[in-house]
């Protein structure tokens, strides 16, 4: 699936693999030899992407930008794998990012180089190639053995799980499809977007959005998302009449690849991308949630405060450029959604 963006039309090759429900958005240029896994997303909407020859995304790899300040390249033979997120960064030729691994904005990694599964690269961070990363900020564990990166691009390629590291499987609440169809309670100006899949009853309220290859699935509860509130690439929402309803406030940004259980969201708040908040969590107005973090069943995060880590502990107090930036995303989603609501 091939999406314009405004003016911005993608440029691919002929000979693109298209997984399904796979899609690639606006100023995206690629070259020969793109595979795309199942509901893998590249979206070039605020900035461009550049893919080099013979990369593979796999499944739910999603690719991004950050607006107006880091486009994202990715160079030749590059291997993305399952859930993987390169955002607004460069990877050099040959790169491998693991399963569930996070390149995020401004970050640098040089060619050749192994980012584990599960690994998260921190913003504006060079990483050396020739190297293996693992851990969240990632770190250099050594050097590559011979055949070593090679092995890995066969196996992510084949998206199996290396037989040396089976750890590349997500755990069991990873994305999934919904139970059943969504029954939604909609205004005319929310968009959801055509490879999310949604189940159960949704309220999304005016100019609330849910993106590309995103699962929101109230099964036998409720999820709420409210005004300007988005829902980034790939993330999962999910609740249950047993864990309860996932209430999301007003003006709330839920990043690409997290995944959220049933508990309420306050507004104003920010859940970085790739974290996992687990039920029962409740996020006060005004608070975040650091990137990559997992957040333990019936934790508090207060007003006011980044909660980070695994598993998030108070990091430190929001600062007011903080704050502003987050309120620029929301005004940025709500220019996004208008764009793809309208084709154009």
């Amino acid at each position: 699936m091939l999406i314009p963006y405004l003016a911005y039309h993608p440029t691919v090759p002929t000979d693109v693999r298209f997984g399904a429900h796979a899609l690639i958005t606006g100023r995206a240029t690629a070259g020969p030899g793109l595979v795309l896994g199942d509901y893998a997303t590249v979206r070039a909407d605020g900035e461009s992407v550049t893919i080099g020859t013979g990369v593979f995304l796999g499944e739910r790899a999603t690719v991004h930008i950050a607006h107006d300040v880091y486009s994202t390249h990715i160079g030749d033979g590059v291997s993305v794998g399952r859930y993987g997120l390169v955002h607004a960064c460069t990877l050099g030729d040959g790169v491998v990012v693991g399963a569930a691994a996070t390149v995020m904005d401004g970050a640098v990694v040089g060619a050749r180089a192994l980012v584990m599964p599960g690994a998260m690269v921190p913003p504006r961070k060079t990483l050396a190639g020739g190297l293996v990363y693992a851990g969240s900020p990632a770190q250099p564990v050594r050097a590559l053995e011979p055949g070593e990166i090679e092995r890995w691009h066969a196996t992510l390629r084949e998206q199996r799980s290396p037989a040396d590291n089976p750890a590349t499987d997500l755990p069991a609440d990873a994305p999934h499809l919904p139970a059943g169809p969504a029954r939604f309670a909609r205004s005319a100006t929310a968009y959801v977007a055509a490879t999310a899949r949604c189940g159960g009853a949704i309220e999304l309220a005016d100019d609330a959005s849910i993106y590309f290859a995103c699962v929101v699935d109230a099964h036998d509860a409720r999820i709420a998302l409210g005004r300007r509130s988005n829902v980034q690439d790939g993330s999962l929402l999910a609740a249950s009449r047993a864990a309860g309803d996932l209430v999301i406030g007003d003006d709330v940004t839920v990043g690409h690849n997290v995944r959220i259980g049933a508990g309420r969201i306050g507004h104003r708040a920010l859940i970085g991308m790739s974290a996992i908040v687990a039920d029962g969590v409740i996020v006060d107005d005004d608070a975040c949630i650091g990137a990559g973090a997992f957040v333990e069943s019936g934790t508090h995060v207060p007003s006011g405060w980044i909660y980070a880590g695994r598993p998030a502990r108070p990091f430190r107090e929001l600062r007011p450029a903080e704050r502003e930036g987050f309120a620029d995303i929301i005004t940025v989603y709500a220019q996004y959604s208008a764009a793809y609501r309208t084709g154009g």
